[in-house]
């Protein structure tokens, strides 16, 4: 009967889920190298600190593949760095290969051993000595979200999330944005990286960049919600030096109500005032489709009227 195939690293059954082997010490290595939480990477991967405890001190040999891609990413390393490389037993060692391990061989003077040793152990304290001594870049984000005061049912509309950094530095993070039960995400500028179905949740990871603020997705309402009901939306920022969960402040609901979304005013128009704002709210938004077309259409002509049977806009001339 033919065996499954090992490749070393990650194991193959069929019908199984493919599984990694983790370094669980390099892990945590490279992770206070960078300066990273447990946290922070709990929240990448999708699991909880203490998972991630277990992962660095060894009790897990195996985790999910796809965890592990995650958890890779979330270090900003290859996914090689992470794999055990030494997962086969060792054997015991050879008399020659204790003296490369470490054990003075016979006829080999103590002092020349213990030289090189003692080079090697001031190597190690002065290196350890300078990565105390760098400072590690810290800095402090807060968001805030930005919402339509309404939109109809069945309707799509844009929420933005700008980022405001305390300081010059870059700081790596997580958005997390959770929408209202029934509602929909489209798509997200940038590209959302993780998106949950059942719990209504989109995750950005990235870091802050001077020339882009603003992190945008689009959302559509159920088209079986009521009139006058209120949609509640809550999210928060994960920081990369251990600032724990910033709430997203800003608005944080919107009504259902039977006006496009860029008409604020609810005069059943959209003016020029209001289509400029829509212009310079979404200027950075590049991919994001917010229904231009239609707003300009609105603008154009002499307004629109809301079709509640059909769930759609009719623009009047």
């Amino acid at each position: 009967m033919n065996q499954p195939k090992d490749n070393g690293n990650t194991q193959a059954y069929p019908g199984a889920v493919p599984m990694a082997r983790i370094d669980g010490g390099a892990i945590r290595r490279l992770r206070e190298s960078k300066g990273l939480t447990q946290l922070y990477l709990s929240t990448v991967v999708g699991v909880t600190t203490d998972t991630i405890s277990r992962w660095e001190n060894r009790r897990y040999q195996s985790i999910k593949l796809e965890n592990a891609e995650k958890l890779a990413q979330a270090l900003e390393i290859p996914l090689e760095d992470i794999l055990d490389k030494h997962c086969a037993e060792e054997a015991p060692l050879a008399e020659e290969e204790k003296t490369a391990a470490g054990t003075p061989a016979r006829g080999v003077s103590l002092k020349s051993w213990l030289l090189p040793a003692g080079a090697a152990i001031f190597l190690a304290a002065a290196l350890l000595v300078l990565l105390l001594a760098k400072e590690q870049p810290r800095g402090t984000v807060t968001a805030e979200r930005i919402l339509p005061p309404h939109v109809p049912p069945g309707q799509t509309f844009p929420v933005l999330i700008r980022l405001h950094p305390a300081g010059p530095e870059t700081v790596s993070l997580i958005i997390k944005e959770t929408i209202p039960p029934g509602c929909k995400a489209l798509g997200g500028s940038p590209a959302v990286t993780s998106l949950d179905a059942r719990e209504n949740t989109l995750k950005w990871i990235g870091r802050t960049e001077p020339d882009r603020p603003i992190h945008a997705y689009v959302c559509q309402v159920p088209a079986a919600a009521s009139l006058g009901e209120k949609l509640f939306f809550n999210g928060a920022v994960t920081m990369k030096e251990g600032g724990g969960d910033q709430p997203i402040g800003g608005a944080s609901s919107l009504i259902v109500a039977p006006f496009h979304w860029a008409d604020t005013n609810r005069d059943n128009t959209i003016d020029d005032e209001e289509i400029l704002s829509v212009y310079e709210q979404y200027v950075d938004t590049e991919g994001l489709d917010v229904d231009q077309d239609l707003i300009d259409s609105i603008w154009a002509g002499s307004g629109y009227a809301w079709d509640g049977e059909q769930k759609r806009y009719l623009v009047l001339d």
